[in-house]
């Protein structure tokens, strides 16, 4: 019975899966594992793919990570800042100058300093300029009501930069001093100074005038000279390699240096400053290695501010320099002159303390009337040649304009100079001199060295 049976039953299973099925019983058991099997090769074939896309879909991530690598660092201009480098000075009322602030090794000197940087810092952080500010230092005092002598560094916006100019932050600076000096309200800024707004001044420096600055610090040297006072300046620290004096005299009178050199070889280079520190743009005039044809030097400041630096060159035991500064009255530098009615020379005309170098701040201005219209003017320059200026080269030994004609300085010869006849006629001549800042060079290198010149009819 059950061989028969499960004979009989063997044909029974095998007839509707070669016939297609027969019956509704058992045509739904059989495609369930026939659908299982065409599932699961979906799902195979989905798989593989996306196994073969996994490469594109990496190659496009790679790719999307450098682009945003690339345009953050290259396009991405995320506010690009500048470093605008300022110098200055201010007055404080309520502190008086003492020599201990001199030394710089003085406990004195390095309270005063903490104490004056902490000011400086808290009166920019008190203006809009307070979220750019990066650094700062005080570095030196001054006589009369203290003065402090500083430099601070903004990190600003380039797009910002020339909108921050030296006069814009100075306005700044003082708009904000003058708003608090009748309030009774607690500045952080005035616990413990009393800033005069009148005695703030802001001037442009940059990064390498403060490594000047800072490379002299070991041999820093403050001298104030009075009226009618002729100082004899102590000599450099040998054992350094850069010596900064820093001169100063009272307020109405400007200072005249004297440099004299002592030995007939050297290649010690000495630099004048128009400010109390090295700062490029108020350069004078700069001397290299004890000039024969200069054994003497003048050097006239705008005021009465002076900064000389000293660069060692060869090792000497002996000075070869000795340097001397006093305290001179302003002369003018302007003249309205009519000449005489006859053909000689009619006499000279020289710029204040000639034959001096003078500051870069320099204008004078001469107004020459001849009788008429039927005499002409000739000059004659002490030294000094002039050529029509060209608009390809800079002019750095002084710049003269005559007639509304730009000249400059070209050869130390004596040679008479013909103005060109006035267009239209006149019977004045008004040469006038605009001097230039020079760059940093020997002795040839002046930025107005003082000019004498007569003139005939």
């Amino acid at each position: 019975m059950l061989l028969l049976f499960h004979s009989e039953r063997m044909p029974v299973a095998k007839v509707p899966q070669v016939a297609g099925g027969q019956g509704d019983g058992g045509d739904g058991e059989e495609a369930e594992p026939e659908g299982m099997f065409e599932a699961c090769e979906d799902s195979k074939r989905k798989a593989q793919g996306y196994l073969r896309l996994a490469p594109l879909w990496l190659t496009l991530v790679v790719l999307t990570s450098v682009g945003v690598l690339l345009w953050y660092f290259l396009g991405y201009k995320a506010e690009v800042t500048v470093s605008q480098v300022y110098s200055g000075s201010l007055r404080v009322l309520n502190r008086h100058f003492s020599q201990d602030l001199t030394r710089r090794e003085s406990s004195a000197f390095r309270s005063e300093t903490a104490k004056a940087q902490k000011m400086l810092k808290e009166l920019i952080a008190s203006t809009r300029l307070g979220t750019y500010y990066n650094s700062s230092s005080v570095y030196s005092f001054g006589e009369g009501p203290l003065t402090c002598f500083f430099w601070f560094i903004l990190q600003i916006p380039e797009h910002r930069r020339l909108m921050l100019s030296p006069e814009v932050v100075q306005a700044l600076l003082v708009e904000e001093l003058l708003s608090t000096v009748n309030s009774s309200a607690a500045v952080p800024y005035r616990a413990e100074y009393e800033v005069d707004p009148e005695g703030l001044v802001i001037l442009e420096a940059s990064v390498k005038d403060i490594a000047a600055l800072n490379s002299t610090l070991g041999c820093y040297r403050y001298s104030y000279v009075g009226q009618g006072q002729v100082l004899r300046l102590k000599g450099p620290d040998h054992l350094a390699s850069s010596c900064l004096w820093h001169l100063q005299g009272p307020e109405d009178l400007m200072l005249k240096l004297r440099l004299e050199w002592t030995l007939a070889e050297c290649r010690d280079r000495l630099a004048m400053y128009d400010v109390a520190g090295p700062l490029e743009k108020r350069l004078i005039t700069s001397v290299y290695g004890c000039s024969r044809q200069e054994p003497v030097v003048e050097v006239l400041a705008s005021g009465a501010i002076m900064a000389v630096v000293w660069k060692k060159g060869l090792h000497s035991y002996y000075d070869p320099f000795m340097l001397s500064v006093q305290s001179v009255v302003f002369q003018a530098c302007e003249v309205n002159l009519t000449l005489d009615d006859r053909l000689d020379s009619q006499g000279v005309l020289s710029t204040p303390y000639f034959p001096s170098y003078y500051s870069p701040r320099t204008h004078c201005s001469w107004h020459l009337t001849v009788p008429s219209l039927d005499y002409g003017l000739a000059l004659w320059f002490d030294a000094y040649a002039l050529r029509r200026q060209k608009y390809d080269l800079p002019c750095t030994q002084g710049q003269w304009t005559i007639q509304n004609r730009r000249y400059y300085f070209l050869s130390s010869l004596q040679l008479p100079f013909l103005p060109p006849p006035p267009s239209p006629p006149s019977p004045t001549v008004t040469p006038s001199l605009e001097a230039q800042v020079p760059s940093l060079r020997g002795t040839a290198g002046r930025a107005s060295r003082g000019w004498g010149w007569c003139w005939a009819c």
